[in-house]
């Protein structure tokens, strides 16, 4: 009888060290809500190759923004009607959440922690570029 105990413990034992992770195993940004960003820093750059940094305001991109990866779509918050830019991809790397679209005449990629929020994108239009650096957080 002992032994039989001894088994069926070992199998369970077992049995939980190899499950597969759960849904709840992944990061909490990783998209499954939606998540509420800030660019702290931006680097505006010229095609000449002169950098410089400036705010986000300055160079017409929210320095607030909402990422819904589940229904597909970027939001200004600071913007009076909620100005929107859809997500037309999002994938999941090496632990990272990267959500990309396109919006007027720029191209764009924001790429999230999905342990820790810290948040990095790129913004490109016609000989110009921006790097944004900032947090998210959840609502």
């Amino acid at each position: 009888m002992k032994v039989l105990v001894s088994v069926v413990a070992m199998l369970g034992v077992m049995a939980i060290c190899l499950a597969p992770y759960r849904a709840e195993a992944a990061g909490k940004y990783d998209g499954s809500a939606p998540l509420l960003c800030a660019a702290t820093m931006v680097t505006e750059c010229e095609a000449a190759g002169r950098c410089q940094r400036r705010s986000a305001e300055n160079v017409n991109l929210p320095s607030l923004f909402r990422v819904d990866a589940k229904s597909m779509k970027v939001r200004n918050l600071e913007a009076e009607k909620g100005r929107e830019s859809p997500i037309q991809a999002v994938a999941h790397a090496n632990g990272k959440l990267v959500v990309n679209g396109a919006d007027g005449e720029r191209g764009w990629i924001v790429v999230i922690n999905e342990d820790t929020g810290k948040m990095s994108g790129v913004v490109s239009g016609d000989g110009e570029g921006f790097v944004v650096f900032g947090q998210c957080a959840l609502p």
